[in-house]
């Protein structure tokens, strides 16, 4: 029984997250909300010093044409003239504030009694808060309002004060003020409520991806991540990690299914090579039997060792360790170098062998694994077709425009079911049994196809010799490559 790391204390104090809020999600919701409520405060920000700023240059602007209309009647007709005006613009109850002060500072006309209390600016503009006078029938003034005026100096020492009531566009602007803090305040409260849904709802996928993960790890294959089928980036995940689980289950099926059949083939040779070793150092026998019996366990030693060569060259191929030599060649080269050495050994064996192969053509290949590849190919040929059958080696450009390498024969043939089958490790049919091989040439031709990008094809040939057996057809499809 395994021991179980110990859990370490959470510190007094320190609080902790919840599971969803320290997820990606999470964060990247509630980012994506904070830079909103941020954007919607610039905008809203820009909105209200826009209001605030017409708002003030409206009032400033009003003040400044009535002053200058004051000043104009006192020009014109006297301090009589502005007086009047004032009187009757304070009676008629408009929207502006005046006060006519005399050289010595009395209160001559207006609406108001004192100048505001206020500094004015350079340019004589005060801002400053006025109560008005209460109502017929009210007893109470109002509150302080806000209100925004002129101070201008007169000839003869007389001072012209005129004010505007801007109490309104100040509660307006206090309201948009108070609409950006809330927008905003409430966008960040939306974020982490959408954040927590969110992540709560890509949590729960998650967590259902890594249960299926952890029951891989327990040993139980079979089990898959669950879909929505929604097509999003959780579900191409959950895809591509039940795919990954088929592969592996495959792969494990295949490693057993390998170790069977290794045990299966190599347990025959093991078992007469221990024989003879043994017979002849029990049985009395010369040294020339000895010798002899040495010489045959070197042979099936050789025989070991080459199966576990292939077995080695086939683990390379499939890790990709050779798709860095692919060079630029032309296959009919390598073609005439296998045909030359395999037709003395048909010639041998009793088979009638063909060369047809087509000039010009370029692929993008290994040439040592290509001429490997055929040459499997030719001895598959020569095993399992009878003396007096015929086997054709063959390179064509097809209609399709790919660079095919073809090896047909007129043996027995693969049936169409088993054909899948023969291209597995150590895969052999129960007639080719009591043949030598251990099932990894068409394994190590179908690994060479995988690192060209080729496709590996079987067929029927032009039928079996006097009837049995359709024949066989294997071809390599290769990609033209045009330099």
């Amino acid at each position: 029984m395994s021991e179980t790391a110990p859990i370490s204390p959470v510190p007094a104090g320190r609080f902790i997250l919840p599971a969803f809020a320290r997820t990606t999600a999470f964060r990247l919701t509630l980012l994506s909300a904070a830079l909103f409520a941020f954007s919607s405060f610039v905008i809203l920000a820009l909105v209200y010093a826009a209001t605030v700023t017409a708002g003030v240059r409206r009032a400033d602007n009003a003040v400044a044409q009535e002053s200058i209309a004051i000043e104009t009647r006192f020009r014109a007709e006297g301090v009589a003239a502005a007086n009047r005006y004032i009187v009757q613009s304070s009676v008629a109850g408009g929207e502006f504030l005046y006060l006519l002060n005399q050289p010595s500072g009395r209160r001559l006309s207006g609406n108001i009694s004192n100048l505001p209390s206020t500094p004015p600016d350079a340019q004589g503009r005060v801002r400053f808060t006025y109560e008005r006078a209460p109502p017929g029938g009210q007893t109470a003034a109002e509150p302080s309002r806000a209100a925004r005026g002129l101070i201008s100096e007169l000839e003869g020492g007389y001072k012209l004060f005129v004010g505007i009531d801007v109490e309104d566009e100040a509660r307006f602007v206090t309201y948009i003020l108070n609409a950006v803090l809330i927008a905003s305040g409430l966008a960040v409260a939306m974020g982490i409520v959408s954040g927590a849904v969110v992540s709560r709802r890509f949590s729960r996928r998650l967590d259902d991806i890594n249960a299926a993960a952890r029951e891989v790890m327990a040993g139980r294959l079979q089990t898959r991540a669950p879909r929505n089928f929604s097509g999003d980036e959780l579900d191409d995940l959950a895809s591509n990690f039940n795919d990954m689980l088929d592969r592996v289950e495959h792969l494990m099926q295949r490693m057993r299914s390998a170790g069977d059949s290794i045990a299966h083939d190599l347990r025959l040779p093991l078992t007469r090579m221990r024989g003879r070793l043994e017979a002849s150092l029990v049985e009395a026998g010369d040294i020339a039997d000895r010798e002899a019996a040495l010489a045959q366990a070197i042979s099936d030693s050789d025989e070991l060792l080459k199966t576990f060569n292939a077995v080695l060259s086939l683990s390379r191929l499939q890790t990709g360790e050779r798709r860095r030599a692919l060079e630029v060649l032309d296959p009919a080269e390598i073609i005439a170098d296998v045909a030359e050495l395999y037709e003395p050994v048909c010639e041998e064996t009793g088979h009638d062998f063909a060369l047809d192969a087509s000039a010009g053509l370029t692929i993008l290949a290994d040439r040592e694994l290509v001429a490997q590849a055929v040459a499997n190919l030719l001895d598959n040929a020569i095993k399992y077709t009878p003396a007096g059958g015929a086997i054709m080696l063959r390179l064509r450009a097809t209609s399709r425009g790919a660079v095919e390498i073809s090896v047909t024969d007129t043996g027995p043939g693969i049936p169409p079911d088993e054909r899948p089958r023969v291209l597995e490790r150590f895969v052999r049919l129960e007639a080719s049994r009591n043949l030598p091989g251990v099932g990894l040439g068409l394994s190590l031709v179908q690994a060479i196809a995988e690192v060209h990008g080729a496709e590996l094809k079987l067929d029927d040939g032009p039928g079996g010799l006097d009837g049995a057996g359709p024949g066989l057809r294997i071809a390599l499809l290769f990609p033209a490559h045009r330099a």
